[in-house]
């Protein structure tokens, strides 16, 4: 892929000079949330393996009591990663969490963005 131009070129020189990335995931009706991540591996298919994550995603809000406390709020996943609610807004909650490694998949991802 060395020789590769375009897209796949921007992403190769990013790999090759560790030039962190956001990468905007989709869902079924739109944008889901982005996330920020060195590159460590891809292929043709937009596949990324990448390293020292940073994702923020909304999803629809699961329970209807309110939550109790502080705005942000650590709710602890079934893999052990803490994710942190930021904000919420209605029906819909913006969370966050840190990840040492992810493997994203190439049909999530919208759009690809250089991170200066």
């Amino acid at each position: 892929m060395q020789n590769t131009i375009g897209p796949l070129g921007m992403l190769h020189g990013c790999m090759e000079n560790k030039i962190r990335i956001r990468v905007y995931t989709r869902n079924a009706r739109g944008i889901r949330g982005h996330v920020e991540a060195y590159v460590v591996a891809f292929d043709k298919h937009w596949n990324l393996a990448l390293e020292d994550c940073y994702e923020v995603w909304s999803r629809k809000v699961k329970r209807k009591a309110p939550v109790l406390g502080a705005d942000a709020v650590k709710v602890e996943a079934a893999n052990g990663i803490p994710k942190t609610v930021i904000r919420k807004e209605r029906k819909m909650e913006t969370l966050e969490r840190h990840v040492p490694q992810m493997l994203l998949r190439g049909e999530q991802v919208a759009i690809i963005v250089k991170i200066n």
